[in-house]
């Protein structure tokens, strides 16, 4: 073997300690893993397959392969490999791994975790004597796993078989283990449901009183869980034996569990869904008060600005002989005055002079207005205009050109793309005619 070089590919699982070293190939742990999965909470057994190498003085043991534990039989309730079963094994062996052989053995336990029981470590020292064959015990429901290999410094029985501090999972083209899964095809690998063998609680009795004893008896006649045990080997179990009904009893007790996890994960994604709608229905709602808002505020402008036309009108219609039309601003909390009462206009005091007043506007004994001073009747047109509160530019056209139509050329003369949209402060230029 010196020309013999360990993978560099490789991956520690744990903590490495002296003794024997495990390098488990990675397809065979994927496939031992798949194995006991699709037994549901049933066990199954399998041969593992590799060899045995001193390196350097160092005890290494190769996994390269695994053999479905075909024809396996149940005994006093426990699992184990029959002579078909050891037979198809070897068969198995000279088809599709020449040079190996059986290194060990793999038992799935579901719901146990890697607690080794100790009938199972008896029947491992009484059917694989050598000292580099191990145990693989695998829990597919709580995925985990654990290598026991012979202890010989052993005190007391319990401890003969100890389990490893670690191993190594490497990583190559697994040639054997590929063509014996093809040629294996008729081997399920999918997980199925989980199937409970305890289906009644198990009930003690002493054994110091017989009339108990046959009553418990006569109890369970037609109970199947109790048909491969004698009368006395229910009332004297070994603490395993205990354990693993215990461990049944509690994996039936997971199932309702497991509908109710399901159910509160579809409870909490509900909640996450109404969540998010609440959030977007309030952003929503929170948009729409701003935009209404806003259309409260653009309506009361519109409503000031037709206030002061509608007053700007009636004066104009009724002071048009008295002088230039001058713009009132109504504001909004004070009522138009009714235009047709003459007597609620301002009247102007008499003056103590014995003068006598004239009747004409102001502007009429003033300077006469020259010809490129465009005027709208009697009120001459300024060339620019600052916009005030409750303004409009149909207001702003009626009001220095006594129509509506000079709304587009005060809009195309001062760059205005929206009518409705001014700037109470902004001075804007007014069209010559």
């Amino acid at each position: 073997m010196s020309d013999f070089t360990l993978p560099t590919n490789i991956k520690q699982i744990g903590s490495i300690g002296d003794g024997l070293r495990i390098y488990v190939e990675d397809y065979v742990c994927t496939f031992l893993h798949q194995y006991a999965e699709a037994g549901g909470y049933g066990e199954r057994l399998a041969f593992l397959v590799g060899r045995h190498l001193m390196i350097d003085g160092q005890p290494i043991l190769f996994i390269s392969g695994a053999i479905h534990g075909k024809h396996t039989e149940e005994y006093e309730g426990f699992l184990r490999f029959s002579e078909k079963s050891r037979d198809y094994a070897e068969a198995m062996l000279d088809e599709h791994f020449p040079m190996m052989e059986i290194v060990g053995w793999m038992q799935s336990q579901p719901s146990y975790g890697t607690y080794l029981n100790q009938h199972y470590a008896s029947y491992h020292l009484r059917q694989f004597r050598k000292a580099y064959q191990v145990m693989f015990v695998l829990d597919p429901i709580e995925r985990s796993n654990a290598f026991y290999s012979p202890d010989p410094d052993a005190r007391t029985p319990s401890e003969r078989m100890a389990e490893t501090s670690g191993y190594f999972i490497y990583y190559e083209k697994n040639t054997n283990m590929h063509e014996y899964m093809l040629a294996n095809k008729s081997i399920d690998y999918t997980a199925s449901s989980p199937t409970l063998v305890e289906k009644t609680p198990l009930a003690f009795a002493s054994q110091d009183d017989d009339t108990k004893t046959d009553e418990t008896d006569s109890g369970y006649e037609g109970d199947e869980s109790f048909t491969d045990y004698s009368r006395s080997s229910r009332y004297s179990m070994e603490p395993e034996e205990v354990i693993r009904r215990h461990q049944s009893e509690k994996a039936r007790r997971k199932a309702p569990i497991a509908e109710q996890r399901r159910a509160l994960n579809m409870v909490a994604c509900l909640c996450a869904v109404l969540f998010v709608v609440t959030f977007v229905m309030g952003a929503w709602i929170v948009r729409s008060q701003d935009r209404i808002s806003e259309m409260e505020q653009q309506i009361r402008l519109l409503n000031t600005g037709y206030r002061n036309l509608f007053t700007q009108l009636h004066a104009g219609e009724l002071d048009a002989d008295l002088g230039p039309f001058t713009p009132v601003f109504v504001p909004e909390d004070q009522p138009i005055p009714d235009m047709t009462d003459y007597t609620a206009l301002p009247t102007a005091e008499p003056t103590p002079t014995s003068a006598p007043v004239s009747t004409q506007p102001p502007q009429a004994q003033a300077t006469p207005v020259p010809e490129s001073v465009p005027t709208t009747g009697q009120f001459q047109i300024p060339e620019a205009y600052t916009i005030q509160y409750g303004d409009s530019l149909i207001g702003i056209s009626i009001r220095f050109f006594d129509t509506a139509d000079m709304v587009e050329a005060i809009m195309y003369l001062n760059g205005i793309e929206d009518a409705d949209h001014i700037v109470a402060g902004r001075t804007i230029a007014l069209p010559r005619r």
